[in-house]
């Protein structure tokens, strides 16, 4: 299986990640999404993706960040992109879920971001806490649906809208949680085809581990839980999202 979206180049993977990538090979995990959430760290993630071949680098400027970003990011994204391999442009998108970040500025910034991909043909990795369908209406604005909503939220005919529009989904530790009653009818609710499975490590950690990084192995246990929602076992949960991955992104 593949994880469509993990953080490998965070900091706090620094003393243990060779040892953390093995152990999650060995558990049968063969790829690794990884987005950039800003300039500042596209070279290290450019020289993880060098060393190792089952690492896909993507390179975004994420909404979290949206105070650090600048005009010249934008224009220096759209160098990078050129001259270096990448399998999707993001994590980038909208965070309305914090009060504290600029929406002005983060709609500027995202909108830049959609119109890049678009003329580059490359698939976004979209952030869209708290703003599932202010995401959506940018690309509808843009018409250009080539994407992954990553951690998605949303309700279940947002889920129904979105993937009929050819946009695949992202369901990560969160939907593991027995609590997130919610969450599982929209797992439920959509076609095995449109969904890939994700961990956001070393963010989001499972709900018995909170406090605790999220390791990329555990994208095994999103798989169990995933794969027993949707009835099917995780070999053929397994099979289905890892084609998908590999057509979204080209790998």
């Amino acid at each position: 299986m593949i994880d469509s979206h993990i953080h490998l180049d965070d900091s706090r993977f620094d003393k243990d990640r060779g040892q953390l990538l093995e152990q999650a090979r060995n558990a049968g995990i063969e790829g690794f999404v990884v987005p950039a959430t800003g300039i500042s760290g596209f070279e290290k993630l450019a020289e993880l993706a060098d060393s190792h071949s089952d690492v896909y680098p993507a390179y975004g400027l994420h909404p979290y960040f949206v105070e650090q970003h600048q005009q010249q990011d934008v224009d220096e994204l759209g160098r990078f992109l050129e001259n270096n391999q990448a399998v999707a442009l993001g994590e980038c998108g909208l965070d309305f879920y914090r009060d504290d970040l600029d929406r002005d500025k983060q709609q500027d910034i995202f909108e830049q971001q959609v119109l890049l991909a678009k003329d580059m043909g490359l698939p976004l990795i979209l952030h869209v806490n708290g703003a599932v369908q202010a995401v959506f209406e940018v690309l509808k604005k843009h018409h250009y649906y080539k994407a992954v909503m990553h951690s998605f939220n949303g309700s279940e005919e947002q889920a129904r809208q979105i993937t009929d529009a050819g946009i695949i989904l992202g369901f990560g530790t969160a939907v593991v949680n027995p609590k997130a009653t919610k969450l599982h009818q929209v797992v439920e609710s959509v076609d095995l085809d449109v969904m890939v499975i994700e961990t956001d490590a070393p963010d989001q950690p499972l709900y018995n581990k909170r406090d605790q990084r999220n390791l990329p192995a555990d994208l095994i246990a999103v798989a169990e839980f995933v794969a027993e929602v949707k009835n099917v076992s995780v070999a053929e949960l397994s099979r289905v999202t890892d084609t998908t991955c590999r057509q979204v992104f080209g790998l």
